[in-house]
C-alpha cells in the first residue's frame, strides 16, 4: 500500500524533499528521512529545483540477494507564500545581481 513519504519502484524508494531557496542555492548539510531513519546528505550551491540525488544502499533489501536498492531523492524548492515587504525588497536586490536569464532560448526571435 502507498507510504506517505516514499515511493517504491523495486527495491529502490524514491522521496521527494522540499528545500528552501537559500538551501538550494547557497547548498546545506540537510537531514533527509530514509526507512532507516534520518540520513545527512549535503546540497551542492547552485542545487537545481527536481534535481534528483542517490542515497546508496538506502532502498529496501532485495529478495533475491543481500544487495539493497538506492533511494533517490528529488529536490522540491519550496517558494515561501506569504512574503513581508522587508523580504521583498532583499528579493528584488538579489534579483537585480542574478546575470542569467533561465529562459534563454525557449523563445525563437
Amino acid at each position: 500500500r502507498p507510504h506517505h513519504l516514499f515511493k517504491r519502484k523495486g527495491d529502490d524508494l524514491y522521496l521527494d524533499l522540499p528545500v528552501t531557496f537559500n538551501e538550494a542555492a547557497l547548498g546545506a548539510k540537510i537531514e533527509v528521512p530514509t526507512i532507516d531513519g534520518i540520513a545527512v546528505m549535503t546540497l551542492p550551491p547552485g542545487t537545481q529545483g527536481s534535481q534528483r540525488f542517490k542515497l546508496s544502499g538506502k532502498g529496501f533489501p532485495s529478495t533475491k540477494t543481500s544487495a539493497r536498492g538506492n533511494q533517490y531523492v528529488d529536490i522540491k524548492i519550496v517558494v515561501p507564500k506569504n512574503i513581508t515587504n522587508r523580504a521583498k525588497e532583499a528579493l528584488k536586490e538579489i534579483e537585480s545581481l542574478y546575470r542569467g536569464n533561465p529562459r534563454e532560448g525557449l523563445v525563437r526571435k
